[in-house]
Parts: structure tokens; sequence; C-alpha cells
């Protein structure tokens, strides 16, 4: 091969020596071709050859032949051995300083910056060598020409940005002062190109240097002799500082900021300086978002005056708050002659007034706990700027107010779910409360500059308009009715414009989202006064060209139908209420119907279209299917043979179901479609399309319930057969539908009983067997045993032998710690006792006692192996939980024999039931359990896991006894485990006191909950401990009567994250992370003093850390690993439900940190970096460089020779998670923001971990792609 290559590269090579251009353009061409190709290998003796050819290339007079071979070089020096790259360097570096040939000269800078950016990174250092004393020769030359410096400075701001890091402190030196003075430079571009390559220079350069630039540009500034021309560059240069090294320059922010923000307040009539002073503003807000924050007020006050800001404007805005509320007062931008006739052309007002906007950005980015200091001073400024004349700084005020409503909805909690009304009435006056105040005068601003301005100002202040209602969750019903005009011309507008094609569009498609969202957050009363003006416009949308305008009207219909015709569910009655339509309403009903029929007919529709076209016709059957009577027949027949359509077949079976559910669909036409579909939704069973089949089950167990009574027996037989091959545990998703649906044939049709015993309990009796069955498909298979014993009651002996047999038989395997058998497959022991009690609770008397007493002889018999015993007290457990046993005579002291078993499964088994069977009969069993705690402290660890079986189970199932059953012997059982709590040693034991005492807390909470509050100041590390966990199980509990006595405890509770005992504070953070993340307003206001204890935890303590010796091996053990855990997964919890009371960027410190940590915690670090990067983009972006540093120590580990496989699965799990976390970053990453973290993913993509990289890439879209198939298109 690499003799072929030779040939043909001679070949080439004598091409390209040819006299004719277009020979050497196809030589070198193809030359490029073959170096690209990762196939191709150069021949060591033909090297110097081919760079001797390409470098005479470049000096071609033909200009089409120089080009190609500039790009030939980058190739090239990839293929080539160093001598031959600093040749190249050097010809091209001759030819870029001399300056007879102007056209040679620009190529071979080109040329250039060709070889710095694709010479592989471990050349870097020889390059610098060889290239930086030339490039500053020729800066340095006071001959050299404009271009020449120009192209030079772009030729080392490249060279800085790829090999910056392995410059010398000496060559770092020597570049910084021959940039410094290039800054006072005469002309304006040399002076920016200077201040880009001082960006790139700082990254690198040491404290001193540093201070040194630092100093030189504070002197400048200061220069009060300075013209406004240089000026400009040097506060350029001071924005460039903080965007390349923020970190070093937020210390000097204190003496540049005033200078700054004075240049700006001091301009004159200099725009373009006052624009660059704000830009600079705006990246130090950016970058340096924790040293700006004394000066965030007087930088926010001058961004308030200068968005203002208008010379050519006459009228004086001060005046605006009293105009506006005169609606008589004409805008003073609608006419043009408004202006002030001496305006001319060169007007850069609007730059100023765009830079305020985007500082106000900035500002709302980074200044979360500012917002209702924001809502009270800014956002009346940006409403009463909305009439910008500027459209381009039109624009940018806009999304200054999206920005501003969308921190608004990621940051304020107001309208949580899960907050208390107490709190809900602290936030009264919250940010939500002061938009809702501003939103009239919000609207009158803004539909006032929609009626006339451009498409895009109308586009992006429906977008503003959608994320207002998405924040108030409504708001907007009494405001609506000022843009209804809009709305109506914006839809109706025709396209006859090729050119406004795209933005008419986009702005439709805007429009309608935001009526999608409006009608779906307000309520359908609001809404009826304007259905006689908005449907029209929607449903004529329906007919429109392009086909996501379409789509995305059949959305907004589906809202508009339930705002016509609403429907609701109450739960508490269990019946729905159905509104009756206004006659006025009934024709746009009958219109949607119509345009939704024609779009349905039309073979060519894209599907996206057809699929929401049919979501369409199922809304209108499920809200309107009694008005559309006599189109009825008409629908079900298209939706039938859509349903046959491979295509269209999953939307149109999950319309199906959905219209089955609704209570005004109940014509003949619907009952004859359904029974049609059974059969034909049945075969859809046995495609391979998941997501089909598990809408098919679905759409059968509605039909069955719903019609089961009207489809025939040979249906019923034939659904069961395809059910069959489902019932298994290889899809523990399908499995529970399909049982479900099998429980509702027998409950509407009882008779159907011997085809489910004749297709079914052959897979049902092998699904007990596995050891997967757990969740919603246990409790799906103990509903459809209980559905069998009522259908067939005389199947009952059968039925159970059936189950219990295999394991009877079942030979025991594996020794156990205690050196006696295993117990074989626990789970399935567990999956057959429940269903045997489900048949036994439906039997007779006489048949469940015999099942019981069956069961006691096995756990009597001494022969009996531990697996039967092991299902034998299972069972009896089971059952007992259910029925009363206490006719059954001797049974507990049975059980408590039992104890003194060899196999701990059995002991446990022994605990199991009989701590059950006192749940069936409390009264008579509990003071037997309480004597035997007190007085047989042997047994007193098996007896309390009764005595916990006992206070979770009855406490469940039998709330309105619990009091009365419970509380006789309450007190004793308080008393009984606060002492255990303490004297007990053995740990396993007070973990298993502690969950009764929570458990036992929750029978009465006034009376526990400040005993157990009492308890935290215990002397007792052990009574502490078990508190701490107590309480976890009070703070899990979804019953929210006894939240206010938590609320007094938890303030209390965090004394223990102070406590001397390691395991305490462990606790306490474990029970802590369980309150924020099911019940965080009970924390939300002690976060102040929880963050900070957190953050303490999250520390590396030295003294913790210890060498255990293990034979010649050393060890370290690194005892507040597991707090150090619970303390970031405490974190991790808490970006998810009070991310608005946390300063983010002092999270993102502790999250760093933990990047430097072990393995568990690196894991939890990189999860958390993923999470601030969708909710907090702004202070994660500014932070990436600093993060680049632990990515590299985790990549580019190097496992020892003799790692064990633990550790190397281990280290490529963490770097998998470490890759993950890099693509997560890579979206939301800025090249200008952060360039050291997008020059280190460039490294990784063309790296060593390239293929594990893009693997990644795929994963990241595939989960995406997943999340997407799930969003519900109804």
């Amino acid at each position: 091969m690499s003799g072929t290559n030779a040939y043909m590269v001679a070949n080439l090579l004598e091409k390209m020596g040819n006299e004719d251009r277009d020979f050497r353009y196809m030589a070198i061409n193809d030359l490029m071709n073959e170096l690209q190709k990762d196939s191709f290998n150069m021949e060591p003796m033909i090297e110097g050859k081919v760079v001797t050819a390409v470098l005479k290339l470049m000096e071609d007079k033909n200009g089409e032949v120089q080009n190609l071979a500039v790009k030939c070089l980058g190739p090239l020096v990839g293929q080539i051995k160093e001598e031959y790259i600093i040749e190249i360097i050097d010809r091209l570096s001759e030819h870029a300083a001399q300056q007879k040939n102007e056209e040679l000269r620009g190529i071979s800078s080109v040329g250039l910056k060709t070889v710095i950016s694709e010479v592989s990174p471990n050349k870097g250092q020889q390059v610098c060598t060889r290239i930086i004393p030339q490039l500053l020769q020729t800066i340095q030359n006071t001959n050299a020409s404009y271009e020449m410096q120009m192209d030079t400075l772009d030729v080392l701001s490249e060279l800085l940005d790829h090999f910056g890091a392995q410059t010398s402190a000496a060559q770092q030196n020597h570049i910084q002062s021959t940039l410094l003075v290039l800054l006072s430079h005469s002309r304006p571009a040399v002076r920016k190109r200077a201040t880009v390559a001082i960006g790139f220079l700082v990254v690198h350069i040491d404290d001193d240097a540093f201070d040194t630039l630092f100093e030189h540009l504070l002197d400048s500034l200061n220069n009060k002799g300075q013209s406004n021309d240089k000026l400009r560059s040097f506060v350029q240069c001071a924005g460039v500082l903080s965007r390349y090294n923020a970190t070093r320059l937020g210390q000097h922010l204190p003496e540049l900021v005033p200078i700054i923000t004075g240049y700006a307040t001091s301009a004159d009539e200099d725009d373009e300086l006052r624009e660059i002073c704000l830009q600079a503003l705006e990246s130090f807000i950016l970058r340096c978002p924790t040293e700006i924050a004394p000066f965030v007020e007087q930088i926010s006050n001058l961004a308030l005056e200068y968005i203002k800001y208008d010379p050519n404007i006459a009228e004086d805005d001060d005046e605006d708050e009293e105009m506006e509320e005169d609606e008589e007062v004409d805008d003073e931008y609608d006419d043009i002659a408004d202006y002030s006739e001496d305006e001319d052309d060169d007007d850069m007002s609007w730059k100023v007034r765009r830079s305020a906007a985007k500082v106000l950005a900035a500002i709302i980015e980074t200044r979360s706990d500012l917002l209702q200091t924001l809502y009270e001073t800014v956002s009346p400024v940006l409403i009463s700027r909305f009439k910008e004349r500027e459209e381009s700084v039109r624009a940018d005020i806009l999304q200054t107010f999206i920005i501003l409503l969308r921190q608004t909805n990621v940051y304020s909690t107001s309208h949580n779910d899960n907050a208390s009304s107490a709190e809900s009435q602290s936030n009264v006056d919250g940010p939500r409360q002061l938009l809702q105040a501003q939103v009239p005068k919000l609207c009158r601003a803004l539909a006032k500059q929609m009626e006339s301005k451009s498409s895009q100002t109308r586009q992006i202040g429906f977008h503003l308009l959608r994320e207002l209602v998405n924040v108030l969750n409504g708001g907007l019903a009494e405001q609506i009715e000022l843009f209804i005009p809009i709305i109506e011309s914006s839809l109706s507008s025709s396209d006859a414009d090729h050119q406004q094609v795209a933005s008419s569009s986009n702005l439709k498609i805007e429009i309608l989202s935001f009526l999608r969202l409006f009608f779906r957050r307000h309520t359908p009363e609001s809404i009826h006064p304007y259905l006689s003006k908005l449907p029209p416009a929607i449903i004529k949308a329906i007919s429109d060209k392009f086909y996501r305008i379409t789509a995305e009207s059949f959305l907004v219909c589906m809202e508009l139908i339930k705002v016509i015709r609403p429907i609701q569910y109450d739960a508490t009655t269990g019946q729905y209420q159905i509104s009756t339509i206004a006659e006025q309403d009934k024709p746009f009903i009958f219109e949607i119907y119509n345009a939704t029929l024609k779009i349905l007919n039309t073979n060519d529709a894209d599907q996206e279209v057809k699929e929401r076209s049919i979501a369409c016709l199922g809304t209108l059957l499920t809200q309107a299917g009694d008005i559309l009577q006599a189109q009825q027949k008409e629908a079900w027949d298209v939706l039938l043979d859509r349903i046959s359509n491979e295509v269209t077949r999953l939307i149109s079976v999950k319309t199906l179901t959905k219209v089955s559910k609704s209570p005004v669909a109940n014509s003949e036409d619907l009952k004859r479609s359904v029974l049609a579909a059974v059969d034909d939704i049945s075969l859809l069973l046995r495609k391979s399309n998941r997501p089909l089949r598990i809408a098919s089950l679905e759409c059968l167990n509605t039909l069955v319930n719903r019609f089961g009574e009207s489809i025939s027996k040979q249906s019923y037989t034939s659904l069961l057969n395809e059910l069959n091959p489902l019932i298994s545990d290889s899809d523990l998703h399908l499995l529970p539908l399909s049982l479900k649906v099998t429980e509702s044939i027998l409950t509407k049709s009882p008779e159907c009983v011997d085809d489910v015993k004749e297709t079914t309990l052959r897979p049902l009796f092998s699904l007990i067997q596995s050891p997967l069955l757990q969740g919603t498909a246990l409790e799906s298979l103990l509903r459809l045993f209980a559905a069998l014993a009522k259908a067939s009651p005389g199947d009952y002996q059968s039925l159970v032998k059936s189950l219990v047999d295999p394991l009877l038989h079942v030979q025991t395997s594996g020794i156990s710690a205690g050196g006696v058998a295993a117990v074989a497959n626990k789970q399935a022991a567990s999956t057959a006792a429940q269903c045997v009690a489900v048949l036994a609770v439906t039997t007779d008397v006489s048949s469940r006692d015999g099942t019981v007493k069956l069961f006691q002889s096995y756990i009597l018999d001494p022969a009996t192996n531990d697996s039967v015993k092991y299902l034998s007290l299972l069972t009896i457990g089971e059952i007992g939980r259910r029925t009363d046993l206490s006719d059954i005579a001797n049974i507990q002291e049975e059980v408590i024999n039992l104890f003194s078993s060899q196999s701990e499964e059995v002991k446990f088994a022994a605990a199991f039931a009989l701590g059950n069977i006192c749940v069936g009969n409390i009264d008579t069993y509990l003071p037997l359990i309480v004597k035997q705690i007190k007085e047989e402290p042997k047994k007193r660890y098996l007896l309390l896991h009764a005595l916990k079986e006992i206070i979770t189970r009855y406490n469940n199932q039998q709330e309105d006894q619990t009091d009365v059953s419970l509380n006789n012997a309450a007190d004793d059982i308080w008393a009984l485990l606060v002492e255990s709590s303490d004297s007990d040693q053995e740990e396993g034991t007070r973990t298993v006191v502690a969950e009764c005492l929570g458990r036992l807390a929750l029978t009465d909470p006034s009376k526990f909950l400040p005993q157990l509050e009492e308890k935290l100041s215990s002397p007792s590390p052990h009574v502490r401990a078990a508190v701490a966990t107590a309480i976890k199980y009070a703070v899990v509990e979804p019953n929210r009567s006894f939240d206010e006595l938590l609320k007094s405890i938890m303030i209390k509770f965090l004394t223990l994250l102070s406590d001397s005992d390691l395991n305490v504070r462990r606790l306490t953070l474990l029970t802590i992370n369980s309150a924020v993340h099911r019940k965080p307003y009970l924390i939300r206001n002690i976060l102040s003093e929880l963050i900070p204890l957190l953050y303490h935890e999250t520390v590396v303590k030295e003294e913790l850390i210890h060498t255990v010796e293990m034979g010649p091996f050393k060890h370290k053990v690194d005892d507040g690993l597991e707090i150090r855990k619970a303390a970031y997964e405490c974190m991790y919890t808490l970006l998810s439900t009070c991310l608005d009371k946390i300063d983010v960027y002092g999270f993102l410190d502790r999250v760093k940190v933990g990047l430097d940590d072990q393995h568990d915690i690196k894991m939890l670090a990189y999860l958390m970096l993923i999470r601030l990067g969708k909710v907090a983009p702004t202070a994660v972006t500014q932070r990436l460089d600093e993060l680049i540093d632990p990515f590299k120590t985790t990549l580019d580990f190097k496992m020892r020779s003799n790692a064990v496989k633990q550790e190397v699965e281990k280290n490529q799990e963490l770097v998998r998670a470490a890759l993950r976390c890099i693509v997560a970053l890579t979206a939301i990453s800025d090249p200008n923001t952060s360039p050291r973290f997008e020059h280190f993913v460039n490294e990784i993509r063309s790296g060593p971990l390239t293929e594990e990289y893009k693997l990644t890439v795929i994963e990241a879209e595939n989960r995406e792609n997943r999340a997407a198939d799930y969003m519900d298109l109804s």
C-alpha cells in the first residue's frame, strides 16, 4: 500500500510542476484529498519533496492554485516530520514579513494560521519558539504596512489560542509588552486586534504579568489626556479581560467599575464610547457576578437611564408614565414627523439603548435574588420602552422582559403546589404578584406596538405573552381583548409577498402557540366572552399551506373545543360535570369537524398533520359527541379506517381510548365501532412496536370496562389468546396492563372464566416464580386472582395447590451465613403467599382455616425444610393481615418458637408473620408482643421487627380504628422504644427502633412529635440518631395534617448538623434530604441556616482519614465519605425544589470542589452540573473554564497495571459520567465566554476519547428523542 502511495505522490509532484495551471490545480487538489484519507501514509523519503512543491505553489501566478496550496497545508502538517513543519513555518514567516508581493504576503499569513490550527498540540512548544520572535519583530517593525500588522496580529491570536499554555514566561512577557504598546496605536483596527490577542494571552500569564497589564490599563484609563478614540480601546480591553480571565479581573473591579461608569456618564456626545462602556459593564456582570455585586444597583440605575437615551427626540421621557395614563395621547414614535428634524444618518444613540437593555438582561440573568426589586424598578421602565422606535433595540427590550419572565418562572415559587397556605400568604408581595399588578399597563403598551409594527415585533410580542401566561398560570383573561384584532389580522394575512412567507409563518406559529397555552391556562368561563372573535381565524389556519401551521392549529382547536364545552371530573363524587354548549358556539364545533375531516381525507398530508387531525377528531367526539350525532357514523368510519393504517395506527388507538372514556360519547355508532374494533386491536398485540402494544392494552381495558357486556364470547376468546404471550416478566410495563385487561374480562364477563383458566393460568403460575415481580405488576396479579376467586369459587383448592406445589418441592441450594441451606427464591415465596392470601379472603371460613392449618403443620414439622417454612410463615402472615386468625389455637406461640431457627430468613419470616397476625386482631396479640419485648431481650430484635409490621400495616389499612386500638398500648410501646434506642448496643436493633418510633409518632402526631423534639437534645448519641431517623418517617408521610408541628421541629433539628457524633450528622442529612424532596416547604424558611451547615459537611476533613494495614498493603479509609455523600445528595435535591433560595454561584463553588473528591461524590457532582446547566445556564457558562482541570484529571487518569476489574469498571463509569456532563455543558457553552472550554471539547473530539465522546453524544440525542416520543398529543 505504501509503495502505491509513493508512486501516486511522485506522479502528482510531477504534475504540480507542469506549465499548465489546470494540471497544477488538479494535482494539488488530488494531493489534498489523499492527505485527508485515514488510510494514507506519507513515505519519509518524499516528505521533503512534497513540502517543497506545495510551498512553491504558494508563489504560483494563479490565485486558485495558491488558495488550494494554502488549504493543503492543513492536512499536510499532520503527515510530516517536525523538521518539515519548521521549514514550512520559516518559509511562510519569510513571505509574510516581506512587503514586495502583497498578494503573497496575505496568502502566507493565511497559511500560517492554517498550519497553527492543524499542527499537533504536542509540537506546540517548538512552533511557538520558532514563530513568536518573527511575529513580534514584524509587529515592532515601524516600516511594516498597516495590513501586515493586522495579519500578524491575527496569526499571533491564533497561536495564543492554540498554544498559549505552551509559551514560556519570557515569551509571554515579551508578547505582552509588545501588545500593550499597540493599544495606543493610531489605527482603531490595530488596537482592536491587539485587544483580541491580549484576551488569548491573559488566559495563560502569571499573576505578576497580569498585575502589570492591569496597571497599564488602569493608568491609561485614568489618563485624562487620552482621546475618546483610544479610551474606547482601553475600555474594550477591560471587557475582554473579564471575558478571558474573570477570576483575576474580578479582584480589581472596585478600581475599574467607577472609572467606566464615570466615562459612560460623562461621554457627552460620544455614543460609541458610552456603548463600549455599557458592553464592558455587561461583561463584568456576566463573568464576575460575585465581585460585581456591590455595584449592581449603580449599574442598574445607569442602564435604566440610558435605555431611555435618545437625544434626537425632543419629547422628555420623564413624562412617560403620565402619558401612559392618558390613552388618547399619540405615541411619539408613530409618526416620523415627531423626530427631530436635525437627526442625521450617523445617529448612534440606538446602540447605547441596545447596550443598556443587554446590561439589564445580564443583571436579570445573574441576580435571581433581586427579582422583587427588579419588578419594582426595572420592569416599569422596560414596559415604558416597548415604544422604542428602532426595531432591533425594541426586539432586545422585549427579549430582556422575556428573560425576566423566565427567571421568575424558574426562581419564584409562590404558585408551588407543595407550598402550604402559610407560605403562599408570605409570598403575597412576591415577584408574581408585582408582575400581576403590571399586566394591564404591559398589555396596553405591547398591544400598541403590535398594532402597527413589523412582524418581528409581533412575533416577539406573542412570545412574551406566552411566557407571561406560563409564569402567571393565566392572568390575561381581562386583557386578551386588546390582542384579538392583531391575532385576527395576523392569522388571516395572505403570503402574497414571497419574501415575507417565512416571517409570516413563524408569526402564525407563535400566535397559535400562545393561544394554545392561553386556552389551557384560563378557565373556560373567562374565555367565553371572546368566543365570537377568536375561533374563525384559528379554524381558517387549519387550511394553511404550511404543514407546521396546520399542525399547530389542530392543537389550538383541541384546547378551544375544551373551552367551548368543558367537562370536569369530580373525584369526590365520581361524577362528571358536563357543561352545555351555547347555541352561538355550536357552529364552531361543526366548522372544526368539517376542517378536520377535510384534512383526514387528504392523502398527501404530512405525518404530523395526520396525527394531530386524528387527535382533534378524538377531542371533538370526547367533548361534543352528543352535538355531532348526525356525523358520528362518518367520524367512526374514518377512525376505524385509520386504525387499520399502519402509519396512523398508534394515535388512532389512543384516540379511541380517550373517546371511549367520555361521558357524552354514548351513541350506537360508538358501540358499533367498538365491537368492530376489539378484534382488530387485539391483533395489534402481536406487533413489535412497543408503544403500540401499550396503547392497545390500555384501549382494550377501557373498551372491556365500558362495553364488556356487549362484546361477544368469541372476541373474548381471541383476545385472551393474544394476551397469553404477554403474561411473562420479559416486559414489566406490558405485564400489568395485560393482567388488568384479563381482570376486566373476568369482572365484566364471568362466564369467560373457563377460557381464562385455559389460556391464562399456566403462564400465571409460571410468572409466580419470577424474582422480578413487584410493584404495579404484583398488584395487578393479586387483583386478577381476587377476580378469579370470585368468578370461580369452586376452584379455590386447586388454585392454592397450583400456587404452592412448585415451592413445596423445590430443592434448597447454597449455604447462608449461618451454615444452613439458603432459602430458595424468596421473591417467589412472597408472591405466592400474597396470592394465596387473596384467594383465602374470598373463600369460606372453613376452606380458609384449612389452608392456614395446612401451613401451620408445615412450620410444626421438624422435617420440613427452611424454604417451605419460609413460604408457610409468609402465607400465614399475609392471611393474618387480611383476616382474624385468633380462632386458630396457639398460632402466635408456634410462630415465635421459630425465632430460634438456625436460618436467618426463617427468623425474619416469623417476625413478619407475627406482626401481620397481630394486625388481624390487634387487641388480642399486641399486649403479648409488648410483654415479650420487655421480658425477652434475646428475641427483642425480631419482636421489634414484628412491632414495625404492626404499626406500619395496621396504620395503613385500618386508619379509623388505629386511635382506639393502638392508643391503649401506645404509651407503653413509646417508652419501651425510647429506652431501647439508648440501651441496645446493636446498630440493627436501634435502626428498627427508630423506624418504629417514627411510624408510631404518626398515629398521634400532636402527642408524640413534641416528645421527639425533646429527645433532640438527649445526651445520648444513640437516642439523637434514633430521633433523626424517626423524624424522616414523619417527613415522608404524604399526610400534611401535622406539618406545622414538623416545621417547629425542623428549626431545632438543624442543631444536629453540628453534632459531635458523625453518625448523627449523617442521619440528619438523610432526613433533611427526604424533607427537601417530599416537603420542601418545611425547610424553605430555614435554608439560610441550613446551606452553610450543608456546605461545611462537603469539606474533606483530614482528621477523619486514617490508614488501615491489611497484611503487606496499606489502605486509606475516609470515615467522612458517607457524610459528604449525604451532603451532596441533599444539595442535588435542593436544585429541584428550592432553586430560588440558593446562591447559584456559591453552590457552584461546592460542586467544583466535589469534582476533585472520590468516585461517588464525583458522580453526584456531574449530575448536579448537568442539572444546573438546564436551570441556571448563565451561571454555569461563566464557570466552564474553571471546570476544565477537574475534568482533565478524570479523563486523563491512568489505571495502574495491576488494578482489579472493579477498579477498572469504576474508572470507566467515571469517564462516561464526565463525558455525559461535558456533552450536556457543550450545549450551553459560548466560545466568547468560555474559550478554554471550547478548546478543551475540541481536544476531546480529536483525542483518544473520540469514539466514547461520539457515543455519548448519540446517547444524549436518543434520550431527548425518547422524551419527545412520550409527549401527549392529546
